[in-house]
């Protein structure tokens, strides 16, 4: 997995520096999931067109991961960047273009077994 988090944090820096900052950068794992990670993002510029957005990033991605990688991505989901707020559990953790791991908790309602905080930056909510 450690070198999976690399390539997103590739992605995440390469995409903010093309299209702008981003509020929330993850990956997740979530309970009963099979192995499958979510990609979860916010940002002010995903919130001007999210399916332009949601393809952008799967071309990234796609671009990025090989194979064997790809096949452990469930899914983009794109969190409302005007609606988001730092869960609990982050408030404390600042990370920008790196990896903060977290484990057991939950996150908008779902119960995440692991997560990979690669950005996250409350100034930009809203």
């Amino acid at each position: 997995m450690r070198e999976i988090v690399k390539k997103f944090i590739q992605i995440e820096e390469e995409t903010a520096r093309e299209m702008g900052a981003y509020t929330f950068f993850a990956l997740l794992l979530r309970e009963n999931s099979a192995n499958r990670w979510d990609i979860v993002v916010a940002s002010k510029w995903i919130n001007e067109d999210k399916s332009a957005a949601r393809s952008y990033l799967a071309k990234k991605v796609q671009d990025a991961l090989d194979v064997n990688e790809i096949v452990k991505i469930s899914h983009i989901a794109i969190l409302d960047n005007d609606l988001f707020e730092v869960p609990e559990f982050l408030e404390d953790i600042t990370v920008k273009h790196g990896s903060a791991r977290f484990k057991d908790e939950e996150f908008s309602g779902q119960q995440i077994e692991r997560g990979y905080v690669i950005t996250i930056n409350s100034n930009q909510a809203a």
